[in-house]
């Protein structure tokens, strides 16, 4: 769609810091799935990880859903091995993409004893600003990429970190203005503009018959006061 090239466009940028926030199904984790897996093609041997709260979550719904549609849609020509006892894929170019959870001290040690050149954290507002920075001091792999970090959410209040680090530009623990808001950057992105890939009469029989709180975030994509 035109907002996932527009997206593409951002994820390809320079900036290394970038949230995509909006709508329920608006394209979101598809199209930085998309992004990633060039990252991973392009740079032999990297290393990549999405994280989530839980790690079962990530499985079920990234690794075993969006990321199969990614590969089939737009890489159907490129194999795979999966290893499911550490929660990772590798490609034929020995380039890796780790699935994990942030919610199990024993598992996110495991895999945050690796360095990684791209961390993806899905569902941001599920996450805490702590575990956020924790798992940033992993993004330290020397390849031949820019290291990067990739956001996502459905917009949840002003007062969460994701809207006060991207949105406002302050820090969310001091509440002082960041040093570097060059650094962030955040694209809303919402269902309508993912119409053509949806379900006919999913926005109007679905999202217009949410709550009027609900709509504005799962339909408008809008910041709670």
């Amino acid at each position: 769609t035109a907002d996932q090239q527009k997206a593409l466009k951002l994820l390809g940028s320079s900036i290394p810091n970038i949230l995509l926030y909006g709508g329920s199904r608006s394209g979101k984790t598809f199209i930085l799935l998309y992004a990633l897996v060039v990252r991973a093609l392009r740079a032999a041997g990297s290393r990549h990880i999405i994280l989530r709260y839980r790690g079962n979550s990530v499985i079920r719904s990234v690794r075993m859903d969006t990321f199969d549609k990614v590969m089939q849609l737009a890489f159907p020509s490129v194999s795979f091995n999966e290893d499911v006892s550490d929660g990772m894929i590798r490609f034929g170019n020995k380039s890796e993409i780790w699935f994990g959870g942030l919610d199990n001290d024993d598992r996110s040690d495991r895999i945050l004893g690796r360095e990684f050149a791209t961390i993806y954290f899905n569902e941001c507002s599920e996450l805490q600003y702590s575990a956020v920075n924790t798992a940033l001091t992993r993004l330290a792999q020397k390849t031949q990429l820019q290291n990067k970090a990739y956001f996502d959410c459905n917009p949840c209040g002003r007062g969460h970190w994701t809207y006060q680090l991207f949105i406002n530009h302050c820090d969310p623990v001091t509440h002082e203005a960041i040093r570097h808001p060059e650094f962030y950057e955040a694209m809303l992105m919402n269902p309508d503009g993912n119409r053509k890939n949806l379900p006919e009469n999913y926005i109007e029989q679905t999202l217009m018959n949410l709550s009027v709180r609900q709509r504005k975030r799962f339909l408008l994509g809008e910041w709670a006061d």
